[in-house]
């Protein structure tokens, strides 16, 4: 392998940080291969074979550590991986949307941060380099920035470049107590489908019992419970029941914990500078001029005492960080400021909201209802060969859910709205968990038009808006207005050049 001056490789102690990191991935594979190796009889065989199975292990990391090596050059960075097929990336400056400091619990054990570079293809890093030192991926982060922002070309190598000071602002974060009462609202059962995922894959080692068997293994409690009356059993399954919200409400705070713990959003030179996580710490940031549209969100539950969260949908979207969101949990006057401060304020009092077509309500009421009430009629009128008089409740239960699906749908008329005033576009949806989206139609990559067959009878269409990081859509507005409204988006798009002020800000 050709070597160079200017390539880089990961940190050497990464390796042991890497083997770490995949011990929970590998665990299943460990398992079953140490009972597949408990039936030789020999233990000299039984170390001789684990010896040999870890020495070829060790030497396949050393091998990938070796042939694992970046480059900073003058236009883009360059990444060469790989053993017996050698993968070469080449990344321009100007592909890449964020660079993110990320530190699993593992990495964090030896100072080290993995550096993922974000280009924004669906939600997926392009190219990730785990692990470096804390200083080097700072340093490393600012150097790509720098010659991404077209500032520093030539600037010197990753060795002679440090971290840029500049003021911090603390725009919002989040305290135990907070982090607290946020994971009670994320109420969660999650833990039954890990241990449901767990039984699955470990059937083998369960005993092979029928269901005879497991009554058996209940014991006298159980058999006296099954002799008890029907109601008293159903008393015992909603006790049974009950006993699952405390361990909802404590996975929830744990899974909160583990991803927002010390959660802080700063401003800073560069942008939004979001930090958090337990065990995997990240460090994002987010440049302002990214931000295409910001969510507010709410639930059920916090909507009634007004906490609702905030993410940004941008250009540069990362999976693993559940998109951008800028405020996980607060009221809405710490969030105004956030929103304020991304050139995408919060909605007045003095917007004029508008509802989708009346002729579109009426026709997705219709086409809710259609089904529970053809398969209702056809219960009554088709030769079914039916005792008398049985297929009537059913018909009827048929023709309730109709109703109700209709009412829904009628509701949600009521609810969803949308607004277009000077440079922003708003668009409010969701009944029982609404959500507001607040976009500027500068930022837009498309404007789309559809009508259906429907939509050209009843005088309506959809406008679908593009978006790079993530979907937005006005759904039955007018003709007219649905037109007058796409002509006037377009005109803002156009009437920025963003090469130019790509240009200029460089």
């Amino acid at each position: 392998m050709n070597e160079g001056p200017d390539w880089r490789r990961t940190a050497p102690v990464g390796m042991v940080a890497g083997v770490l990191a995949s011990l929970p991935r590998a665990a299943l594979s460990i398992i079953a291969a140490l009972i597949g190796v408990r039936n030789i009889g020999d233990p000299a065989i039984v170390v001789l074979v684990l010896v040999a199975v870890s020495g070829i292990a060790l030497g396949w990391v050393v091998l990938g550590w070796r042939h694992h090596r970046y480059l900073i050059g003058p236009d883009d960075l360059r990444i060469e991986q790989g053993i017996l097929s050698r993968q070469v990336r080449a990344i321009p400056y100007d592909r890449i949307h964020d660079v993110a400091l990320r530190e699993p619990l593992a990495a964090r054990l030896f100072g080290l941060v993995e550096v993922a570079f974000d280009t924004g293809t669906g939600g997926k890093d392009e190219a990730k380099l785990a692990f470096v030192t804390r200083a080097e991926g700072a340093a490393l982060r600012d150097t790509v920035r720098a010659r991404r922002s077209g500032v520093a070309a030539d600037a010197p190598v990753i060795a002679e470049v440090t971290p840029a000071v500049s003021e911090t602002r603390t725009l919002f974060a989040l305290t135990p107590g907070r982090l607290l009462l946020f994971g009670l609202f994320e109420f969660s059962l999650v833990v039954f489908a890990v241990l449901a995922g767990a039984a699955q894959q470990f059937d083998f080692l369960l005993p092979d019992l029928d269901w005879r068997e497991w009554r058996e293994l209940g014991g006298q409690p159980l058999q006296w419970l099954l002799g008890l009356g029907l109601a008293v059993q159903v008393i015992a399954a909603v006790l049974g029941l009950l006993l699952l919200i405390p361990i909802g409400l404590l996975t929830g705070v744990v899974r909160t914990a583990l991803r927002d713990w010390g959660f802080r959003l700063e401003e800073t030179s560069r942008g939004l500078r979001r930090r958090r996580g337990l065990l995997t710490r990240s460090d994002v940031v987010m440049p302002l001029e990214r931000v295409q549209a910001l969510v507010l969100g709410t639930g059920l539950p916090r909507r009634r005492w007004g906490w609702h969260s905030l993410r940004a949908i941008s250009l540069a979207q990362d999976s693993k960080d559940q998109s951008h969101v800028l405020v996980p949990f607060a009221q809405a006057a710490e969030i105004a400021p956030v929103a304020a401060l991304t050139g995408l304020p919060l909605p007045g009092d003095g917007v004029d909201w508008r509802r989708a077509s009346a002729r579109w309500r009426s026709d997705r009421m219709v086409l809710a209802a259609l089904l529970p009430l053809l398969a209702g009629a056809g219960l009554l009128l088709l030769p079914l060969d039916l005792p008398a008089g049985t297929a009537l409740v059913p018909a009827v239960i048929l023709w309730l859910l109709a109703a109700v699906l209709a009412f829904r749908q009628y509701y949600l008329w009521r609810h969803n709205r949308h607004a277009l005033t000077g440079d922003l576009l708003c668009s409010r949806e969701g009944w029982l968990s609404p959500h507001l989206v607040v976009a500027t139609p500068v930022k837009l990559q498309s404007v789309e038009l559809r009508q259906g067959p429907l939509a050209r009878l009843g005088d309506y269409a959809d406008l679908h808006l593009g978006l790079a990081g993530g979907t937005l859509a006005l759904h039955g507005l007018p003709l007219p207005e649905a037109q007058a409204m796409r002509a006037a988006m377009v005109a803002r798009m156009a009437a920025v050049d963003f090469t130019a002020a790509n240009l200029a800000r460089t």
